[in-house]
């Protein structure tokens, strides 16, 4: 596994200082709305060919509103708002002939002076026996994520098992400034057999670089700071998260994918799921701060 995901997929970064990056605080205008919160669908079924994926997608975005032609998406409407809302990605999880689809879907809002933010909606149905038809369970948002002109796209949603039939959509979010790109990694839990008290388990700074600004001409040296991280069985219901920062130095060739130079490597940490809280109990929500404090001096070879 290369150190350095590529960054050609990632969306268009929000317009941030660097100063507010640093801390990860989302520009908000005072006037602005949070996203509502959305009423559950009535019984709901569907027929649809679970074969297919384009019909698979049609029926549910059909619950969530009506295509505009023009605006090429879906229209929600909620709490007397519009959001244009489009499919991004959906994972199918079961045994037999029982099986749950889970789908994560992104939009923006369509008033000129709403939401600064993209949003996020999750939905969750289920197929039982020789009827193959979907059957609602549950629905989930709005989140607010991305940038408005550019919501998150399906290279920003993971599907990931975070106990034993237990989910979560892990949604990775991008800022930028003039000298600094953050990502940010928030999991959400969609369903399966444990329940924690909180949907939105946790959210952590994943990624510090300096790409935009580095290199070159402007005699910078190019920085990238990565924490991978695991799921590890562990106390409270859900995998602890063991993590560990990778860190580069050098010219822009470290941001290309397969670059081997040199890593700087921290020791891995575990971060324990806090059942009473119902979130993972993490130091600091900027992990990639926190866990620099503790690398070693000297490079390690790379994985």
């Amino acid at each position: 596994m290369s150190f350095l995901k590529t960054r050609a997929g990632r969306s268009a970064a929000l317009a941030l200082g660097v100063a507010v990056a640093l801390t990860c605080a989302p520009a908000q205008a005072g006037s602005e709305r949070p996203a509502p919160s959305l009423d559950q669908l009535k019984k709901t079924r569907l027929t649809v060919d679970t074969g297919k994926q384009q019909q698979i997608w049609a029926a549910v975005m059909k619950t969530v509103g009506a295509y505009d032609s023009r605006e090429k998406c879906w229209m929600l409407e909620a709490r007397q708002r519009r959001f244009c809302m489009q499919p991004a990605k959906f994972a199918m999880r079961g045994v037999n002939d029982k099986n749950d689809y889970y789908f994560a879907i992104s939009g923006k809002e369509q008033d000129a002076g709403g939401l600064t933010k993209g949003v996020v909606m999750f939905m969750h149905f289920s197929t039982g026996g020789e009827d193959k038809g979907f059957t609602f369970r549950e629905l989930d948002g709005l989140y607010e994520f991305g940038s408005r002109k550019a919501p998150l796209g399906d290279g920003n949603f993971r599907f990931v098992e975070v106990a034993i039939d237990t989910y979560a959509w892990e949604v990775t979010d991008v800022l930028s400034g003039a000298a600094l790109e953050i990502d940010t990694t928030t999991l959400i839990h969609v369903g399966g057999v444990f329940t924690p008290k909180q949907r939105r388990m946790t959210d952590f700074v994943t990624y510090k670089g300096n790409e935009s600004g580095c290199g070159g001409e402007t005699g910078v040296i190019c920085v990238s700071n990565r924490i991978d991280y695991a799921f590890k069985p562990g106390a409270g219901g859900l995998f602890a998260l063991e993590m560990v920062l990778k860190r580069k130095s050098g010219s822009k060739q470290i941001f290309s994918l397969g670059d081997d130079s040199p890593v700087v490597q921290s020791e891995p940490v575990t971060v324990p799921f806090d059942s009473r809280e119902g979130r993972y109990r993490i130091p600091s929500q900027d992990m990639v701060e926190w866990l620099g404090r503790k690398m070693p001096a000297k490079l390690a070879a790379n994985p």
